[in-house]
């Protein structure tokens, strides 16, 4: 999550995680528990049908390596990323488990989707209507 650069980024920052951590303390403390479960949503409950398929997200992830080369990594999609989305992208994992063993990568263990599905994974979810990309950019010492 980008907070900004400088002084103020640092206090967004702080902000955020203080908020992040004053939440969980809230929720993890009985009496507070108590009056949270009054204003937030019940489990099993989540967003309508409709705000579902009008969801979407885009995530812009900026690199920069020690040499000073940079990178731009985009991902998005349609759907709502908490409930639409993640069920595109877990339903595509799971088919490329069950159909494409011949075509994905040759690693063992504990691994991530995008470790252990690579390039399978992408096409899949680009199938779908995500969109991956990767580009390099101008080195930033120039």
């Amino acid at each position: 999550m980008g907070a900004g650069r400088g002084l103020g980024g640092a206090a967004a920052s702080v902000a955020i995680t203080g908020g992040l951590v004053g939440m969980l303390g809230a929720l993890a403390f009985p009496p507070t528990r108590g009056l949270l479960d009054r204003v937030l949503p019940a489990p099993g409950t989540g967003p309508s049908g409709r705000v579902r398929e009008r969801g979407w997200f885009r995530m812009v992830v900026d690199a920069v390596t020690e040499d000073k080369r940079r990178y731009r990594a985009v991902v998005s999609g349609r759907g709502d990323p908490g409930y639409a989305a993640t069920a595109v992208m877990f339903s595509e994992s799971a088919m490329a488990l069950a159909l494409d063993g011949d075509r994905l990568p040759d690693r063992a263990g504990s691994l991530t989707p995008a470790t252990a599905l690579g390039g399978v994974l992408v096409e899949r979810l680009r199938a779908a209507g995500h969109t991956y990309e990767a580009a390099v950019h101008a080195r930033t010492d120039r």
